[in-house]
């Protein structure tokens, strides 16, 4: 077994104004239908918060994934954040996210997410198989940073 994770903290105003300026072309690339509609009140506002949560979210996921957004062909739209009845958050795999999960041997991939003021983070934990070795390789001659290579 293995244990892989990411994090990742966001200023949500900074989310709040990539909304503002670049409106629904940005919505449309970075979240999904349901998470739009999680995030939207009835009145038709915005929940910023919660969807700077879920941006650091599919952040923390595609740094556990070990690839990030954009390699391997991971998008955005690929990793989906969603609540369960309970209101506890969970991660939704598509497309290369999940072909990566399956890669990688994935058993389990648990999130958890908090926002206090203008800062939202998360945290992602993701089990998985004993797979092909994932780990950096080892230079023990390394000066700098003993064990690890660069």
């Amino acid at each position: 077994m293995q244990v892989l994770c990411g994090t990742d903290l966001v200023h949500i105003h900074r989310i709040e104004q990539a909304i503002m300026r670049q409106g629904k072309p940005f919505l449309e690339r970075i979240f999904t239908a349901s998470e739009k509609a999680y995030c939207t009140l009835p009145d038709g506002s915005i929940r910023y918060t919660s969807l700077a949560a879920r941006f650091a979210a599919k952040e923390a996921v595609a740094k556990a994934l070990g690839t990030g957004i954009g390699p391997a062909g991971i998008q955005w739209t690929d990793i989906e954040i969603l609540n369960q009845t309970s209101g506890a958050p969970f991660a939704c795999l598509h497309g290369a996210a999940q072909t990566r999960y399956e890669a990688l041997g994935g058993l389990s991939l648990s999130i958890s997410l908090t926002h206090d003021q203008d800062l939202a983070q998360a945290f992602c934990v993701l089990l998985s198989a004993d797979q092909a070795d994932q780990s950096p390789q080892v230079d023990k001659n390394d000066p700098v940073f003993p064990g690890v290579q660069r």
